[in-house]
């Protein structure tokens, strides 16, 4: 299996193949995450990307809602995702499978990453009105 750096791992030292295997068999599946010892592992099509624990600063659940056409009319459905932040700003979104998986993911991380923050950025007012 090939395992591809989430960041530029550009001048620091990469871990073995060997060890990222042995972590990556070894972590706790949910979904397409994996949670191992010191890196976070999630799969994007055939690819597996990891990134280490000390990389990411900020972490947190985006709910992202959409309509959708049902047979008893129109309503709206919901994706779970996985926000990861490191100096360079946000760097993946990954989608989860479900409510409960993301609130298990938001329960182990923790203490995996203690110097991370748990919540989303608080957007800017002049940020407000653009969007709008």
């Amino acid at each position: 299996m090939k395992f591809y750096p989430l960041l530029d791992q550009a001048g620091r030292d990469l871990p073995s193949a060997e060890s990222l295997t042995d972590e990556y068999k070894s972590s706790r599946e949910i979904g397409s995450i994996r949670v191992g010892e010191k890196h976070l592992f999630f799969r994007v099509r055939l690819k597996v990307y990891y990134i280490p624990y000390s990389a990411i600063r900020r972490c947190y659940r985006r709910v992202i809602q959409f309509p959708a056409r049902m047979c008893c009319g129109r309503g709206e459905m919901s994706t779970e995702n996985l926000v990861l932040w490191t100096d360079e700003g946000e760097v993946a979104q990954i989608p989860l499978p479900s409510t409960r998986a993301a609130k298990e993911l938001m329960r182990i991380l923790p203490s995996r990453i203690p110097g991370a923050v748990f919540t989303a950025p608080v957007a800017k007012p002049e940020e407000k009105e653009k969007a709008i």
